[in-house]
């Protein structure tokens, strides 16, 4: 498959914040080559666009001109284009992904790579594919601890927005009876259902096509959790529905959310029926863990 392959050079201070816009204006995943600084001491994100994307230099321009404007300090940068394969995108991520410990209990290691868990701890296998999200991410860890803590065995959990299935398979590693993870994106849904074989959850992983909760039935086993590491916007749109899929108890793990918005999700969650259990930030990123009243 082709691709655009779109360089964004920035500021350190800025790349979490560049890498978010880049995956809103459409991207498949990117990288931040936080080890390669140019002269200037700024930092490349490579992003991943499908090639029949209209106007993905133009629309990367308008939205990085608007961040700059309401964020001090943002400072200069500048982008580059060219095309690219599946095999460039291999390249990156063999580069870039090797094992790491991402909680107490779980690795996260690529297909490629093994991990050296000590006695008692687990490994989750990915393969990204072209997928958003291996686990490395700051969000995807966050999720994981949440999960720890809150999936009992037995549990029933909703994973919205699961990319490459990362913490479908952890839910179900926990003990979870049933796992529905959703996802909009075809290529997202091919490369999750890969990552549950791979780990061997396909009994318990159920991989759907769909827009946050549109597809997952309100029947009379209601959520025990659910987990949805999305953008904040996505979590706002969530907040006032989702509480029908859950019972009273039932734990919310929200993340992908900017520290520049916390308050508006936490505002949010009031009105929409939850209480607080805990927050988490983690490298100008927040996860948020909420209990359904």
């Amino acid at each position: 498959m082709k691709w655009n392959e779109v360089d964004v050079i920035v500021s350190p201070r800025v790349t979490d914040l560049v890498a978010l816009l880049l995956y809103e204006c459409g991207s498949h995943g990117s990288v931040i080559h936080d080890d390669e600084k140019d002269e200037q001491g700024c930092i490349r994100i490579t992003a991943y666009f499908p090639a029949d994307v209209k106007n993905i230099r133009e629309t990367i321009d308008e939205h990085m001109k608007q961040l700059q404007e309401r964020t001090p300090d943002f400072g200069s940068w500048r982008m580059l284009q060219q095309d690219a394969d599946d095999s460039s995108w291999l390249y990156v991520w063999q580069d870039y992904f090797h094992p790491i410990k991402v909680s107490s209990r779980f690795w996260v290691e690529p297909a490629w790579e093994k991990a050296v868990p000590e006695p008692g701890e687990q490994v989750i296998t990915i393969d990204p594919g072209v997928a958003f999200g291996s686990g490395v991410h700051d969000t995807t860890a966050m999720c994981i601890r949440y999960l720890e803590q809150t999936v009992k065995s037995g549990d029933l959990v909703f994973d919205i927005g699961t990319g490459t299935g990362i913490l479908a398979i952890a839910a179900a590693k926990l003990g979870a009876y049933h796992v529905s993870a959703v996802d909009f994106d075809e290529k997202a849904v091919q490369q999750a259902n890969i990552n549950v074989a791979l780990n061997g959850c396909e009994s318990v992983v159920e991989v759907i096509d769909s827009n946050l909760l549109a597809a997952v039935s309100q029947g009379k086993r209601k959520a025990d959790v659910i987990v949805a590491n999305l953008v904040t916007n996505a979590v706002l749109d969530l907040l006032p529905t989702v509480g029908a899929y859950m019972h009273k108890g039932s734990i919310l793990i929200v993340s992908g959310i900017i520290d520049e918005r916390i308050d508006e999700v936490r505002r949010a969650a009031i009105p929409a029926g939850f209480d607080s259990e805990n927050e988490t930030a983690q490298g100008g990123w927040y996860a948020v863990c909420l209990r359904r009243k």
